[in-house]
């Protein structure tokens, strides 16, 4: 059953019987009135008739002449149709009409229980007068042989109909007023009484909402006792609410606020293996958005056998899990340190489980790192060591007493000191760049690139000189980019000589210097060194920046390089918010690039 509100269960009620009750009482206004004046005027009539019923029992019985004259004349002065009739129902005077033109009126109810010897009345439309008509007949005595007969009095009711027809407009007037008057104190008395449980309904509404701040007051002023004290109570249950509601939300805020961030991945999994929420680091993890895997089935989620094979032993043993999981989710696996603990409700059952995953791949990357990066130290410090460890050798054998030889040897130790030498200060510029970039201590401030290239070019000129390289500079030099001109000297520098290191004799190396603008519309300036070298193999180029990396050893040991120029020219880039690239074929010379922004 539809339920309807309390206001349109008042007020229509109130409108109905106040409407009832004016019917009602105008209808019996009206019916009591009507007959009242009928009545009276019956009663009037039939006195009337009395009065003159002696005289027209007299005149009947004469001279026809005085009759008609009396009846006439009578009629007038009394504003009232007086009629004889005889016993066949015959007109022998009328105050109004020729008797001799009018009809029978034997079959007229008035004169039928007149001529019977009983008072008659009758209520109906003359067609001679055309209007309304209460008639009364009485017996009398007509005629010399005093016959019986009907002497019929008739008054206009019309003038009294009128005015009951007025009455009853007054009273239907009044009637409306009446009605209008109590629908609006209906309408206040059901807005009155309605518009606190409505207030009720909404401050309820917006609790269960969780509104808490939009509660409803409920003013308890105006409203009866019983409303009032109702009303109280839903403030003071409202305001119990609102307090644990706030505490709720608080503690669910700092809740959630660590499970957002934290840097483990987190998922919780109810007791049908469907997931309950994960954190954004697990959404990450698993390239799925938070809010679509929340009820989904964990086999549609997680793809892993090792990891559902913990979900299921831990929600079917209720045991705590740990093992450590390689997760292939793109081109490098993922090194997983997972947990998965179950989770139980007030009654200690079991209701799902919760799995956090910590990712161990960044620190396992950072051990290869390490442990790579002491093996190509330990190496590339050992070569020269071990080159001057055996000269030395041989010097204190004998070697020092030949001149000449004592001569190359000393040559080639002081060489590979110099070497190393060379390393220790490369790795000493490597660490302190790498601390000052991950401190962000290195302050850059927009400058013209060009000052930047010219004391490169002038620093390397005197090796170029030596293998009769010429240094070219290409492109606007005026371009302005954030930088710190010593650092990004030095990663011109790097690259300078690695290209004239590279570079056929009598060859030409070039510093370019151009401006770019993306298809996102961000502007750039490529700073490029060009040489003519025997170029690089395609599968070299992804690892020429990583430390100490070599495309031939033997050959970069012969020219004396270190292995760690490309690496601190990278870092240099990162420093200035910028990427390397490299472009290169075997025999066609080889192209490195700083890409920098343009200062806006």
């Amino acid at each position: 059953m539809r339920n309807i509100r309390l206001f349109w269960q008042i007020f229509p009620v109130c409108i109905g019987i106040t409407l009832v009750s004016m019917l009602a009482v105008v209808w019996l206004a009206s019916t009591t009135g009507h007959t009242f004046y009928i009545e009276h005027l019956k009663e009037e009539i039939r006195e009337r008739a009395l009065l003159i019923e002696p005289t027209i029992a007299v005149l009947s019985g004469g001279d026809d002449r005085p009759f008609q004259d009396f009846v006439r004349q009578t009629g007038r002065r009394a504003a009232t149709r007086i009629t004889v009739v005889d016993g066949h129902g015959t007109v022998l005077a009328d105050s109004n009409e020729d008797h001799t033109l009018m009809d029978n009126h034997g079959h007229r109810l008035e004169v039928e229980s007149a001529l019977a010897g009983e008072v008659g009345y009758a209520l109906r439309r003359s067609r001679t007068l055309g209007e309304s008509m209460l008639y009364a007949a009485i017996p009398v005595k007509i005629g010399q042989d005093q016959q019986r007969g009907a002497l019929r009095l008739a008054i206009a009711v019309t003038p009294v109909e009128d005015m009951l027809t007025l009455l009853h407009k007054k009273m239907a007037g009044i009637a409306l007023a009446v009605a209008v008057l109590a629908g609006l104190l209906s309408l206040y008395s059901a807005r009155r009484i309605s518009r606190p449980l409505e207030e009720m309904r909404q401050g309820a509404e917006q609790l269960t909402k969780g509104r808490i701040d939009q509660l409803v007051k409920i003013e308890s002023g105006h409203m009866s006792a019983e409303m009032a004290s109702l009303a109280v109570s839903l403030n003071q249950m409202a305001e119990q609410i609102n307090r644990r509601i706030r505490i709720i939300i608080q503690q669910r805020n700092e809740l959630e606020a660590v499970f957002s961030s934290m840097a483990d991945s987190v998922v919780a999994i109810d007791a049908d293996k469907k997931v309950i929420r994960m954190n954004q680091a697990a959404a990450v993890l698993f390239g799925l958005p938070a809010e679509v895997v929340k009820g989904k089935a964990i086999e549609g989620v997680i793809r892993n056998s090792y990891l559902l094979e913990m979900v299921n032993l831990t929600l079917n043993h209720n045991l705590p899990q740990e093992q450590k999981v390689s997760l292939f989710t793109g081109p490098d696996p993922v090194i997983l340190q997972a947990h998965a603990v179950p989770l139980r409700d007030e009654d200690n059952r079991s209701i799902g489980m919760l799995m956090v995953m910590h990712d161990l791949t960044k620190l396992s990357r950072l051990e290869t790192i390490r442990q790579d990066f002491v093996a190509n130290v330990s190496h590339e410090l050992k070569t020269p060591i071990t080159a001057i460890k055996g000269y030395v050798e041989t010097l204190l054998d004998g070697a020092l007493d030949d001149a000449d030889h004592a001569h190359r040897f000393l040559a080639i130790v002081n060489r590979q000191a110099n070497r190393l030498d060379a390393i220790v200060d490369d790795l000493l510029t490597l660490s302190r760049i790498e601390n000052q970039e991950n401190k962000q201590e290195i302050a850059l401030e927009p400058g013209e690139v060009g000052l930047v290239l010219e004391s490169a070019i002038q620093t390397c000129a005197v090796l170029a000189n030596e293998k009769e390289i010429v240094l070219q500079v290409e492109g606007d030099q005026k371009t302005k980019t954030p930088m710190n001109p010593p650092l990004l000297e030095q990663a011109v520098i790097n690259l300078l000589k690695n290209a004239i290191t590279h570079s056929h004799r009598g060859s030409m190396v070039t510093l370019r210097c151009q401006a770019f603008t993306t298809m996102d519309g961000e502007q750039q300036l490529h700073i490029g060194v060009i040489d003519h070298g025997p170029g690089i193999a395609r599968e070299h180029l992804p690892r020429l920046f990583e430390r100490f990396y070599r495309c031939d050893r033997a050959r970069s040991r012969d020219q004396g390089g270190t292995g760690l120029g490309l690496a601190i020219v990278k870092h240099i880039a990162h420093i200035h918010r910028g990427t390397v690239a490299v472009e290169s074929s075997p025999g066609k010379g080889s192209t490195f690039t700083i890409i920098l922004p343009v200062a806006k």
